[in-house]
């Protein structure tokens, strides 16, 4: 093996306090931005102890890397040294690219040491805890130690992030995340990681650790295929715009292509997604089709402390190796509008690979990288800020999706890939999916783009001309449950940013050239405004008449809604019953839904 070696940056940047606030209820606890909601977990696949486990279909013949058994994961009927099919353009690859090592009956707060060799790009450690049946007892990676003593991760946490590296019954946490670490390849050595419950508390039961380590033969990136599980939650999009989405989106990402697609359909139950929902949606994913895969799930609205938010992703890394799980995706809101929707799937995949905000809304809190830029206020500056055209950038940047190279050095070291050893190699097949009922769903071929996937900057030349400017920014940007877990309110930055004309707000929502977006976010807040303020009852009859109004996009009567039951509770009820035999199933049972938690006259 030709052993090609950069040594770590040592630059750092001053830590800065890591806060750290409780949600309300017990169901939801909120640590660093985190999301710990009550549900059902779907069961967990054992996995193989004592010795490596390699994916990609590939079994090693030359025992380096590890001790103990070497089994194969190849799916039925492929092979790790034949050609041509659909292990990529250059054969199957001489070397897996990517690797499991498993460590059983884990002691809470004892340091297991993980061997990484020459030519690693990464490594993503998962954590669980070892019960016979599914738990829901918080675990997480509460410390990693590099080989030169350094530590990474300390108090499930980096300091100065809102990092949060545990989570029910899974906790993820990956090297590299930050500046220090982002070189490639990683320093060899013993990397020490140790585990625990989130807090002071003892582990409820024995855990398991897995290594997932990808590799190369010089320790340099070449490429891989990224297989998609796609949801739909409903009819909350189009199959056909789900897999042009995709392919624009995914397609040439971080020097990455789109492998296979494969399309599952959930039940309507799951189009409204809120803080307590969001673990169950992803227990659908259980069955999905190969691994490593990205499951990416399509639903109508988020709603609760999601509110206004376009995607959620559960923790930064999650997991792409095993499915059904609380880690096991992303959550999306597809308004098909490919500006905005590339952006909405390229940031939630960057929190999935392991990548934070550049700096979040609540100040002194921003990732530790060292060539990405800091904003003292996001709130106050917006788009004058230095790191407004990152695609990490909380509300998505400018839409040009700009990534720094240890940005893009993350991604392409996670484990969300099937990964290329070499210049001109190919990618191996993938690990069969895990054992459990299969989903629906059938692999198909992906679509041609049908353009670059790179955005030009919005027109806001017509819809936005009588709002502030960064009202018009809030309105049509992007926003994720990431920054909501970490308490930013939305339409309270929206006010403050001057968005807060009840009429304006309106005018947009009835705009048709305006971003679907935009016009759901303004008629949404439309109705804040109104219940903030001197309630107007004429604000909120728009408002039901735009609800009703079947003309309308979707997510614009959603807005709708949400207004209306943000203004007035008996209004909300006087519009669940006049939707109640509304041709659009996911707007029905959205009005019934808001008129419910609005409560009983």
């Amino acid at each position: 093996m030709t052993e090609s070696l950069a040594p770590a940056s040592s630059a750092r940047r001053p830590p800065r306090e890591a806060g750290m606030s409780d949600g309300e209820g017990g169901a939801t606890r909120v640590r660093r931005g985190g999301l710990l909601a009550a549900g059902a977990l779907a069961a967990l696949a054992a996995g193989a102890c004592g010795g490596r486990v390699v994916v990609d279909g590939f079994e090693p013949n030359d025992g380096t890397g590890g001790s103990g058994a070497t089994t194969s994961s190849a799916a039925p009927g492929s092979s790790g040294t034949g050609e041509g099919g659909d292990i990529g353009e250059g054969g199957a690859p001489p070397i897996p690219p990517l690797v499991k090592q498993e460590f059983a009956d884990v002691i809470d707060g004892k340091a297991v040491p993980v061997t990484v060799p020459p030519g690693t790009l990464g490594i993503t450690a998962v954590a669980q805890l070892m019960t016979s049946q599914p738990s829901w007892e918080p675990i997480g990676i509460k410390s990693i130690t590099g080989p030169d003593g350094r530590t990474l991760v300390t108090d499930y946490s980096i300091p100065g992030t809102m990092a949060l590296f545990y989570n029910r019954g899974i906790g993820t946490a990956a090297v590299p995340q930050t500046g220090t670490a982002a070189s490639v390849p990683l320093v060899p050595g013993t990397y020490w990681i140790t585990l625990g419950d989130g807090g002071s508390a003892p582990l409820a039961e024995p855990a398991r650790l897995s290594v997932w380590r990808r590799q190369t033969l010089d320790g340099r990136f070449h490429g891989g295929k990224i297989d998609i599980n796609a949801f739909i939650a409903g009819n909350a999009i189009s199959e056909e715009y789900m897999q042009r989405a995709l392919v624009a989106a995914y397609r040439g990402f971080v020097g990455l292509d789109v492998g296979s697609i494969t399309v599952h359909h959930i039940g309507p139950e799951w189009a409204s997604v809120d803080e307590e929902r969001l673990p169950g949606v992803l227990e659908q994913t259980a069955g999905a089709s190969g691994r490593p895969a990205l499951n990416v799930i399509a639903v109508s609205e988020f709603v609760g402390r999601l509110e206004s938010a376009v995607g959620a992703t559960p923790s930064a890394p999650s997991v792409a190796v095993e499915h059904g799980t609380h880690l096991s995706g992303i959550v999306v809101t597809l308004f098909e509008d490919p500006g905005i929707d590339t952006i909405i799937l390229r940031h939630e995949l960057g929190h999935f690979a392991g990548l934070f905000h550049t700096t979040e809304f609540e100040a002194g809190f921003a990732d530790p990288l060292d060539d990405t830029a800091q904003c003292e206020d996001v709130a106050s500056q917006l788009e004058r800020c230095p790191d407004f055209n990152n695609i990490m950038f909380p509300t998505g940047g400018d839409l040009s999706s700009t990534m720094t190279p240890q940005q893009r050095t993350i991604v392409q070291a996670s484990a969300f890939y099937r990964g290329i050893v070499e210049d001109g190699g190919g990618a191996a097949a993938p690990l069969p999916a895990d054992p459990g009922a299969p989903a629906s769903g059938a692999p198909a071929a992906p679509p041609a783009p049908g353009g670059d996937a790179r955005a030009a900057a919005p027109d806001r030349s017509g819809w936005a001309a009588a709002l502030p400017p960064r009202a018009a920014t809030l309105l049509q940007g992007h926003f994720c449950g990431h920054s909501a877990a970490g308490g930013a309110d939305f339409f309270a930055r929206l006010r403050a940013v001057g968005g807060a004309s009840a009429d304006k707000l309106l005018a947009v929502g009835r705009d048709e050239g305006a971003p679907v977006l935009a016009r759901a976010r303004a008629l949404a807040a439309a109705g804040r405004t109104a219940a903030t303020s001197a309630p107007s009852a004429r604000v909120v009859a728009e408002l039901q008449a735009l609800a009703a109004d079947a003309r309308l996009p979707r997510p614009a009567r959603l807005g709708a809604i949400q207004g209306v039951a943000s203004a007035s509770p008996a209004a909300a009820r006087a519009l669940a019953a006049r939707l109640s035999a509304d041709p659009d199933a996911v707007v029905e049972r959205t009005a019934s839904r808001a008129a419910q938690q609005a409560g009983a006259p």
